[in-house]
């Protein structure tokens, strides 16, 4: 869902204080851009004549809900240590590596030819933290959810890689003050990086060259005072996207991976804000397109629900059309939310943000939900993510009669 707040409801955090209001807008573009509606080029032929390919987009899940650090470090930066300890905690209490464990599963399971991966966090501790001058000590990164989870594949017997140069690099913290685990005296911290992180099948081929990632202009900056210089800084929300061409069966596609901002705060609206960030989207893979045209896949956490959200719509229109609701006329297909927890029933679920979009070039014959069944929960009684994934097989127009894969 998101690098700030995983549970991506659309709700506002009441004690962010109004001068972000004024940090994101200062940020946005001017109204014409929310309403542009760029065509990505694509080739025209029929899908009925191409290869099938199974795809995914999995959430998974940073491990805890920040808003209340945001909001803290906003209101009262007195109190981060504690607030910080407590997130911390509750990352710890989410198990990454047995999540992981368990989304290595449904992808071992399903064996999609690509992944579209969002919140692959990395999180580190330091055992010394100066809050004066910045500096640590004692580094350990306890969890890098991309190793664990190829690491869980291979011990599942198949082997994905990461697609080099097509990996976003979101949101990340410096390091937030804890209290210390070994002394009253000194400070601890923790810092946290997001991503998105395209994976492929190891007997999959994509071109190198074509490989990319981009970040949002359009993005939220939250007001952030450290309590024991008194200085205030703007911490910026960074979200983005990457895109790499994938050849496999015989046919080649464009496939690209997204995750859309989620919070919302006092004075401007989350959806409109999204309908910016598709709207970038659109245009970088418009300009990618016009020297290469190739029938494209969109998948993503897009934060805008299905199918009313503006920001979904924008996309869908501008592409052509959902994997989900092509497939699936009756059945709502809801991803998101368990609690932050991630120990909760499946009535929770009741949005559906994470997408397949797929051009005319492309034709879905079949999408599932994934994760979302009392069986997929791990031993301890863990949800693998705060959402659930999305399995599509897609028909794509055979064109340059790249290697089996």
């Amino acid at each position: 869902m998101t690098g700030l707040h995983s549970h991506p409801r659309r709700r506002t955090v009441g004690a962010v204080a109004a001068a972000a209001a004024l940090a994101l807008t200062a940020t946005l573009a001017p109204s014409g851009a929310a309403t542009a509606t760029p065509q990505p080029a694509g080739p025209t032929q029929a899908a009925s004549n191409g290869r099938p390919v199974d795809v995914m987009t999995r959430n998974l899940y940073l491990g805890a809900d920040l808003g209340p650090v945001i909001a803290t470090l906003t209101t009262n930066p007195a109190g981060v240590p504690a607030a910080a300890a407590q997130t911390w905690a509750k990352v710890v209490a989410t198990n990454p590596p047995e999540r992981m464990a368990a989304v290595a599963e449904e992808i071992a399971a399903a064996r999609p030819a690509v992944v579209g991966l969002q919140e692959v966090t990395e999180w580190t501790t330091y055992a010394v933290y100066n809050p004066i001058t910045g500096e640590t000590a004692g580094a350990n990164e306890v969890y890098d959810f991309l190793d664990l989870l190829l690491e869980a594949l291979e011990e599942e017997g198949v082997a994905y890689h990461e697609v080099t140069g097509a990996t976003a690099n979101n949101f990340a913290s410096g390091p937030i003050a804890v209290p210390s685990a070994t002394s009253p005296t000194t400070l601890g911290a923790v810092g946290m990086a997001d991503r998105d992180v395209i994976i492929r099948r190891a007997d999959v081929t994509v071109d190198e060259d074509s490989a990319v990632a981009g970040t949002f202009q359009n993005i939220i900056r939250f007001p952030v005072r450290n309590p024991f210089t008194g200085q205030t800084t703007l911490l910026p929300v960074t979200r983005g996207w990457g895109s790499v061409d994938v050849r496999t069966n015989r046919t080649e596609f464009r496939f690209v991976n997204a995750h859309l901002e989620a919070f919302g705060i006092p004075g401007v609206n989350a959806e409109d804000l999204r309908v910016l960030q598709v709207g970038e989207l659109l245009a970088a893979q418009e300009a990618i397109a016009q020297d290469d045209p190739l029938s494209t896949v969109y998948v993503g956490d897009y934060n805008s629900d299905a199918p009313d959200g503006p920001a979904y719509q924008l996309l869908v229109s501008s592409v052509g059309s959902d994997a989900w609701s092509v497939t699936n006329l009756k059945d709502p297909g809801y991803t998101c939310c368990f609690d932050a927890a991630v120990t909760d029933d499946t009535s929770t679920l009741d949005e559906r943000i994470d997408l397949v979009v797929v051009d005319s070039g492309v034709q879905p014959i079949h999408a599932d939900v994934i994760g979302e069944e009392l069986g997929d929960m791990t031993e301890s009684g863990l949800w693998p993510s705060d959402h659930a994934g999305v399995l599509a097989r897609l028909v794509v127009a055979g064109q340059r009669g790249g290697p089996t894969g």
